[in-house]
């Protein structure tokens, strides 16, 4: 018990330290180009952001749920690890497949190889048109959703972090922004589970208020535009947009896939 006790402080502190940037894959991420073309879709139906449980759910051609996280961490790891080729030949399935998985198992808080190091894909453009002609591929060489649930950076659920945890994060976003790396994020608040999401946030844009600071997000639930994500310096309380999954209003946000333990 001591020993459970003394990781979940570490966790903890770890949360509030100051994590810099691997390198990243030397241009900013763009959301038409580096982002998934199918959406992570949801177990439940929901109305006007509320799960609505009376509901029966739809038919839905593909059952792939539970998979934000991956979705949000997968395209930082094609952003760094992998190279597209369109005018080259493409590849059999198999190989495809293949490297599919090899991008997957390159973590995505390792530093980003040279071009000639990183996994080709011959015949694509991006990871847009990959996803798009060859989702399925992608959806079943990816990962398990649920493995995401019983990892060691889902343990700081119940501690709420502090204001001035969520000032250091926003700075910390700021920075790697500036140095042109996106960083995912979880949103989650606790004990009303009303959000427990990933998205991948990737631009800071001008804000609408005095003393906010916001923040373009790729949102694996969506795949039209960017959502966004906001900082209110005044009472150091971040806030994410409405979605037809979320009413709108605070989140907890911490900041994930930045090592092996977070």
């Amino acid at each position: 018990m001591r020993i459970l006790i003394a990781v979940w402080l570490v966790m903890i502190s770890a949360g509030c330290a100051s994590v810099q940037p691997t390198a990243g894959a030397g241009r900013p991420l763009n959301f038409q180009h580096d982002t998934f073309a199918y959406a992570n879709e949801l177990v439940f139906n929901y109305q006007n952001g509320v799960h609505t449980p009376d509901v029966k759910p739809q038919e839905r051609e593909h059952s792939y749920t539970r998979r934000c996280f991956i979705m949000a961490a997968g395209v930082v790891q094609f952003w760094k690890h992998a190279r597209f080729e369109p005018q080259a030949p493409p590849v059999s399935t198999e190989e495809l497949a293949c490297r599919i998985r090899d991008v997957r198992d390159r973590a995505a808080w390792w530093p980003s190889e040279p071009p000639d190091q990183r996994v080709a894909f011959p015949g694509f453009a991006n990871l847009h048109e990959l996803s798009e002609r060859e989702g399925r591929l992608l959806r079943a060489n990816l990962g398990a959703g649920w493995t995401t649930y019983f990892h060691l950076r889902k343990f700081p659920m119940p501690f709420k972090p502090s204001p001035e945890d969520e000032g250091r994060l926003c700075d910390n976003l700021q920075d790697w922004l500036h140095q042109g790396h996106p960083m995912v994020v979880w949103l989650y608040n606790f004990p009303e589970l009303n959000i427990n999401h990933a998205v991948t946030v990737f631009e800071e844009i001008a804000a609408t208020q005095p003393g906010q600071v916001t923040f373009h997000v790729y949102d694996p639930n969506y795949t039209d535009a960017p959502r966004t994500l906001t900082f209110d310096r005044t009472v150091q309380v971040f806030s994410y947009e409405k979605t037809f999954y979320f009413r709108g209003g605070p989140v907890h946000v911490r900041r994930m896939y930045t090592s092996l333990l977070r």
